[in-house]
């Protein structure tokens, strides 16, 4: 529904009709995934969007492709353990995009005091115990700092940040806390094996390659956008780069384009995958 939204996916039953309605937009996004076609219509008002605003259509986008994932893996015969109550992977280390660092912050701060005092606090300590440690190559959570991260820069800082063993600071009794606004990069993380595999036991667990990395793609929207490099950060330090960065969750930029855009970002993404698939 597009109440209350810049952007929101419309329903089937929505999706019929003229091109414009009462000042909005709608736009087709279509691409295909495992060779089935991915087809969402998206309502944009005739407001401007924040960045924070993309981010519902990125989870939906992120939840149908996981989906298919999943299903394609089951088909083969292989099984997927993941389900929620699981915790066995939040000890990984958790890159956020600027776009949900905003969309989360904003979650948070609207959840009741007491909650909140205590979801920050634990960012506080495991932020402290990350900085103590100095990682490799420390992610942004200053103003103005931007950070362009390789792959193997970044697996070599989740190699050091897995050493440290530090619990998820959302995670309460091995459960989520902040579940429904999750980053993409926990959504999007399955594995094919056992759940004892997971946890070290008997089995095997073996991650599952999505063809789409959503978080690599609201980082390159968020730098086409703002005009700077690619810049992620450690999901521990979120609470202070935001206090440092409010300034620019509030800036505006045409909702239409906004999507149109990542649209295009997902698009290359796809096609980039079938390239390497074929070759």
């Amino acid at each position: 529904m597009m109440e209350g939204l810049v952007i929101a996916e419309l329903g089937e039953s929505e999706n019929e009709g003229c091109i414009c309605r009462g000042g909005r937009k709608i736009i087709g996004l279509e691409f295909d995934i495992f060779d089935r076609p991915i087809d969402i219509r998206v309502g944009i008002s005739s407001e401007e969007a924040r960045l924070a605003d993309i981010v519902p259509l990125a989870w939906s986008i992120s939840a149908k492709i996981a989906n298919l994932a999943v299903e394609k893996i089951r088909e083969e015969g292989g099984q997927v353990p993941c389900r929620q109550g699981c915790s066995a992977c939040c000890r990984y280390l958790v890159p956020v995009s600027v776009p949900e660092a905003f969309r989360m912050m904003e979650g948070i701060l609207n959840i009741p005091e007491g909650s909140r005092r205590v979801m920050l606090r634990r960012c506080f300590l495991t932020a402290r115990r990350i900085l103590l440690e100095r990682p490799p190559k420390s992610f942004t959570y200053q103003s103005g700092e931007t950070l362009s991260v390789s792959e193997s820069e970044m697996n070599r800082v989740a190699n050091w940040y897995s050493c440290l063993k530090l619990v998820c600071p959302f995670q309460h009794r091995n459960s989520c806390t902040i579940y429904e606004s999750r980053p993409l990069a926990c959504r999007e993380h399955f594995v094919k094996g056992s759940a004892r595999g997971c946890r070290g036991g008997r089995g095997t667990a073996e991650v599952i390659e999505m063809p789409i990395q959503m978080p690599e793609a609201l980082c390159l929207l968020a730098s086409e956008f703002e005009g700077g490099g690619m810049e992620a950060v450690m999901m521990p330090l979120m609470p202070a780069w935001y206090e440092e960065n409010k300034q620019r969750s509030e800036k505006k930029y045409p909702a239409a384009a906004m999507v149109e855009l990542f649209g295009e970002i997902l698009k290359a993404m796809v096609e980039e995958k079938t390239v390497l698939s074929a070759t």
